[in-house]
């Protein structure tokens, strides 16, 4: 069934009870929202593919909206499998007309970019109505990562809601850390709207695990905003880290490739590592020049390039003391 095409400004509380499909679309950007409605109550907003070659969020919320018809629900469920759909279908990180990083383009602009255009339509159109969101992110085709939930910290009752939403994953550890501008979290701080993200291993495929224990976190999340009755579910203990560093958390900042060339990683994913170890080399394409890359701090290496061809600058590791 092809999703009817909503009119831009939907309240989401005239739509009547039961399940709905929407298409959201403005000046060629748009996405599809799946849209479970109830009776009164909390607005829960999810989506994945932010970026376009993360595929655990769409598998995820895909299998949901196929499947999910909940007897008694409280309030509104959303999901939007995948919000950046050109980059989607290119298989590729950022969108291919303008190359723009939707991760970094919020809140937008009606009349910007591509990228900062679709950025405006979740914006306004959907994370405007939500009173919890979460946005399921993962490595990528390029990266490796040590599956983690985190949100942007502070020391008030939306902080201790977003707090609880990512003791909801529970089998991922949680990294929280300060405000940092462009990201759809960033957006919903903004709205004062409780936001967390899930970050996945990545690794170009679908680690089965990642997916059982997102669906294990959402079924949690779903009780512990509201929107189902059950019994409390019980957490696991999650390792923790609040960082007080606003780049610390930043992937794209640490390690870059020194220049172009192949990258040999000399440490695996998960692994312990001192300030100055040898963490891998990039060995140039037309001359002999070989660069270590040597960890910045010690901690735990929590990302990996898994790309071998890089480019100046690229991010090849992140290390989190955890």
């Amino acid at each position: 069934m092809t999703p009817r095409v909503a009119k831009l400004g939907l309240d989401l509380k005239t739509l009547a009870p039961g399940f709905h499909r929407r298409r959201f679309q403005t000046r060629h950007v748009g996405f599809i929202a799946w849209i479970w409605r109830g009776g009164p109550g909390p607005v829960l907003l999810l989506n994945g593919a932010t970026h376009g070659d993360e595929y655990e969020g769409p598998t995820l919320l895909r299998t949901w909206a196929a499947s999910w018809r909940p007897a008694q629900l409280r309030g509104t469920v959303i999901m939007v499998p995948v919000l950046n759909e050109a980059a989607f279908l290119a298989g590729q990180r950022v969108h291919p007309v303008d190359h723009g990083n939707l991760a970094r383009a919020f809140p937008g602009k009606a009349r910007g970019p591509v990228t900062s255009r679709l950025a405006y339509l979740f914006d306004t159109q959907l994370l405007a109505q939500a009173t919890h969101y979460v946005d399921l992110h993962s490595g990528g085709a390029a990266y490796a990562l040590l599956p983690w939930v985190g949100y942007l910290t502070r020391n008030d009752a939306i902080g201790r809601k977003q707090r609880a939403m990512a003791a909801c994953f529970d089998e991922f550890w949680c990294w929280s850390g300060p405000f940092l501008p462009g990201r759809t979290l960033s957006a919903a701080h903004a709205r004062n709207i409780p936001a967390i993200y899930v970050e996945c291993q990545g690794a170009g495929g679908i680690d089965p695990n990642d997916l059982a224990a997102l669906d294990r976190g959402l079924n949690n999340l779903l009780q512990g905003v509201g929107c189902l009755d059950g019994p409390h579910p019980t957490f696991r203990r999650q390792k923790t880290r609040t960082s007080n560093d606003a780049q610390e958390a930043h992937l794209q900042a640490h390690h870059p490739a020194p220049h172009d060339g192949l990258f040999v990683p000399a440490v695996e994913l998960g692994t312990r590592v001192r300030k100055g170890s040898i963490l891998g080399a990039v060995h140039a394409l037309g001359d002999s020049r070989l660069s270590p890359v040597k960890a910045e701090r010690n901690g735990r290496v929590v990302l990996v390039r898994r790309q071998r061809s890089v480019r100046k600058g690229d991010a090849l590791f992140t290390l989190a003391p955890v």
